[in-house]
């Protein structure tokens, strides 16, 4: 009658390679179940479009910060136009994460990238803004053909009050004439 092998003996047995057994030594995790599939081009949109808003809110936050300090040249009217503004990215904002749905072990791995700087004085930070308005509009509009009709809808719908934007900021003295 043989002995059964004892824990100790398996495990230097395996650990010798005297079992034969090498074909059993690696696990492929997760890879067992097939290649990570890509993210779709809807989800990449999405995520670029939520990206994008972020920035816009950092750049209204910098520019009220900015003509705030500016005292009372900056004009209370300006700084309100700011600030609604930068409310309705916000709410965009809202939107857009609404229809991003990321799994909770994924959630608040991104890194967020810092917006670029805003030109020196009133006129200039405004022309930067309108600028920025004007690149989102392009850029959204650019998503349309691609985006399904839901998603569509909402880029469409963003596009068009960024349009406004740049008309608000216009109005509110660009210093430019456009």
């Amino acid at each position: 009658m043989a002995a059964e092998p004892t824990r100790r003996g398996v495990i230097a047995a395996v650990a010798a390679g005297s079992l034969g057994l090498t074909g059993l030594t690696g696990c492929k995790g997760i890879a067992a179940l097939g290649p990570v599939p890509a993210i779709s081009p809807d989800v990449a949109a999405l995520e670029r479009a939520i990206a994008a808003e972020q920035l816009l809110i950092d750049r209204y936050q910098a520019a009220t910060g900015q003509l705030s300090g500016a005292g009372a040249g900056a004009g209370a009217g300006r700084l309100a136009v700011l600030g609604a503004i930068r409310a309705e990215h916000e709410a965009h904002l809202a939107q857009l994460r609404e229809h991003l749905v990321v799994p909770a072990r994924l959630a608040g791995k991104k890194s967020h990238v810092a917006a670029p700087p805003l030109p020196g004085g009133a006129s200039a930070s405004i022309d930067a803004l309108i600028a920025d308005e004007r690149a989102a509009v392009a850029r959204l509009t650019g998503e349309l053909l691609d985006a399904p009709p839901v998603l569509a809808q909402l880029l469409a719908s963003i596009a068009a009050a960024e349009a406004v934007h740049a008309v608000l900021l216009r109005r509110v003295g660009s210093g430019a004439k456009r």
